[in-house]
């Protein structure tokens, strides 16, 4: 557990607290006074908290118990709201915020189921919402119902102030996430397209983490992500007695230099035009940078990156094709069989303009020449896309953030994790859908790479406080 305030953490609280009294004292934070800032504060963890007290792990999921929640907080700032889904225990929640004259529609959406979280492994009980150190700890805490509190918060305070903007502001607080089958984003998309249409959205993807870069903090913009190419790799040999083995005949053994040879894949690396920009905003070295670009060079170029600078090469490594990680192995029932198949699963993501079928072929290409009997089955299949980085969204949380967070720049990325913004993309293909919720306090690496689905899973105070505040200028911004 980190007590200790970073170098980072310094330059932040620096940065938003700057505006002083002769004598010292601070009279505002991110623009506001110290009293609005910290009824904005105490409006924000109490309905954060709250939220992450409820058990919403998928599955089951629950997802209804924090939909009445965020329901009823809603309702008392005159935002009405609807609930929906395919069963009673796991509905979606879909509120409209009409403004005072014509113009654009505005979605914020979050998701509120979390992840199995063991208790063991935690310093606080997951779903206590336990408030101490400066941050929020719990299950969920940045995947992520500090974003559906903070969007929650500011169409709250909005709604308040007289929703004096132009167009109309969504805010979808959607189930099933996590795993994806039913009752969430994609069901909304199918079942009520009228509910959740729109001509620009607010989610999740990495948006938001930023790194120090030659002196500025560089933001990531999640524009768009990386598609599952998911597969089984199956071996067939000749059962037996365990004391006899044949290893020339061995499922066993076949598959594991199937998995061998797929983990250690480093398959011809794509740069598109959206990594390039990407790499040009985020590698210091002019050098490294023109060899991350050269698609003949950018594997040699992102392991020396990774020595150099592990948190960036995290990044940049993804992006630059295909990626296959064996994840599920399956062989045998007990230990003197010996099995006549086994198979393994392979977490395979690839970039939006990567077809199913280029990926079978470097799959095909890499175990034929193993001398070992295959078969190959998709798993989950669904297809990459991304949205144009420079758009009036983009701008206007640019405009936001350099005001707010003084050496602050947006790097437009494509996100190696699924979200739902891709079912959005796919069947509302006019939208702008970004990834992006501000955590100006701590930077990636102060983070570890990030804390989702991580034990001890925290925000800072000031950044979820942020957040809200953020969403509210955004959509003023936006919408004007």
């Amino acid at each position: 557990m980190r007590q200790s305030t970073t170098a980072a953490e310094q330059v932040s609280l620096a940065s938003h607290e700057h505006r002083l009294s002769a004598g010292g004292r601070r009279l505002s934070i991110y623009g506001i006074g110290r009293k609005q800032w910290a009824e904005l504060e105490r409006e924000v963890l109490e309905l954060f908290t709250r939220l992450l007290q409820v058990d919403t792990t998928n599955p089951p999921g629950n997802e209804t118990q924090a939909a009445l929640l965020l329901q009823d907080y809603l309702a008392a700032s005159g935002v009405q709201s609807s609930l929906l889904g395919e069963l009673p225990e796991r509905q979606s929640l879909v509120a409209r915020l009409p403004g005072t004259r014509p113009g654009p529609t505005l979605l914020y959406m979050g998701h509120t189921d979390v992840v199995p979280a063991d208790a063991a492994e935690w310093t606080v009980p997951p779903f206590s919402g336990t408030v101490k150190g400066g941050f929020v700890w719990g299950c969920g805490a940045t995947d992520m119902k500090n974003q559906v509190a903070a969007e929650a918060v500011a169409v709250a305070r909005l709604a308040r102030s007289g929703a004096d903007f132009a167009g109309t502001l969504l805010f979808a607080a959607t189930a099933d996430e996590e795993d994806g089958e039913y009752c969430g984003a994609k069901w909304l998309c199918e079942n009520h397209p009228d509910l959740v249409r729109c001509d620009y959205l607010l989610n999740e993807g990495m948006g938001g983490l930023w790194l120090p870069i030659d002196g500025r903090k560089v933001f990531l913009l999640a524009v768009g992500e990386k598609a599952f190419a998911q597969f089984r790799i199956r071996t067939r040999g000749v059962g037996g007695h365990g004391s006899v083995p044949e290893h020339e005949h061995s499922a066993v053994i076949h598959l594991a230099k199937a998995v061998v040879a797929l983990g250690d894949l480093d398959p011809p690396a794509v740069v598109l035009p959206l990594t390039a920009r990407f790499i040009d905003t985020i590698v210091s070295d002019a050098g490294l940078r023109h060899r991350l670009r050269d698609p003949s060079l950018a594997r040699a170029a992102g392991r020396e990156l990774r020595a150099r600078q592990p948190a960036v090469a995290s990044l940049v490594e993804p992006l630059l094709g295909a990626t296959f990680t064996p994840t599920m192995l399956d062989a045998g029932k007990v230990v003197n069989v010996i099995p006549t198949h086994a198979e393994a699963q392979i977490d395979c993501r690839i970039l939006p303009g990567m077809t199913p079928q280029q990926t079978k072929a470097i799959v095909a290409a890499t175990l034929d020449p193993l001398g070992i009997d295959w078969e190959f089955e998709w798993v989950d299949v669904t297809e990459a896309n991304a949205s144009d980085p420079h758009t009036p969204l983009s701008a206007s949380i640019e405009r936001v953030l350099k005001s707010d967070v003084p050496g602050a720049t947006l790097a437009p990325m494509c996100s190696g994790s699924f979200t739902d913004s891709r079912w959005f993309r796919e069947y509302f293909p006019e939208v702008v859908a970004y990834g992006f919720a501000p955590y100006p306090s701590e930077s990636l690496s102060d983070m570890s790479g990030g804390r989702d689905h991580s034990p001890d899973e925290r925000i800072k105070v000031a950044d979820v406080t942020y957040q809200a505040l953020f969403f509210e200028r955004v959509a003023r911004e936006l919408l004007r």
